[in-house]
């Protein structure tokens, strides 16, 4: 057989409850601060990854549909020739980092130059881009 008992809580004794009561809101406070200050860092960016390394398998779309100057287009698609290093330009698109494709061997950004403004038959090497897609929700692999 148990038995126990209840102290009832005097009403002069209000000291430990005050207490408990500033603790407890000094802990509130400090965490909201907390929460509030790390928001605000990343939604200035503050957090986001600088550069991005892409793998993409050594699948071969043989039929893909592509949009160009002259219209649609059918043609090979090798995801492999995209692996690299993606880095932050700057540039924002949905509220979201623009990552650009860096070159393979060096790492550094494409040159935007032509050797030989006259020569039709270079072609510039335009890098690729990932970006935030707010329509499907998702992030993309773009080429142009």
């Amino acid at each position: 057989y148990f038995r126990t008992e209840f102290r009832r809580s005097t009403p002069g004794r209000t000291g430990h409850s005050f207490f408990f009561v500033a603790v407890y809101l000094f802990n509130l406070s400090v965490l909201l601060a907390g929460k509030i200050y790390v928001s605000v860092r990343q939604a200035n960016g503050d957090y986001q990854c600088k550069s991005i390394t892409a793998r993409f398998r050594e699948d071969i779309w043989r039929e893909a549909i592509v949009v160009s100057d002259q219209g649609y287009e059918v043609r090979v698609l090798a995801y492999s020739y995209f692996n690299g290093v993606y880095v932050q330009d700057g540039n924002m698109h949905n509220e979201r980092p623009v990552y650009v494709e860096r070159r393979k061997f060096d790492g550094t950004e494409f040159d935007k130059t032509s050797p030989n403004p006259e020569d039709p038959y270079f072609r510039m090497k335009t890098p690729a881009r990932i970006q935030y897609c707010n329509s499907i929700g998702a992030w993309v692999f773009m080429h142009e």
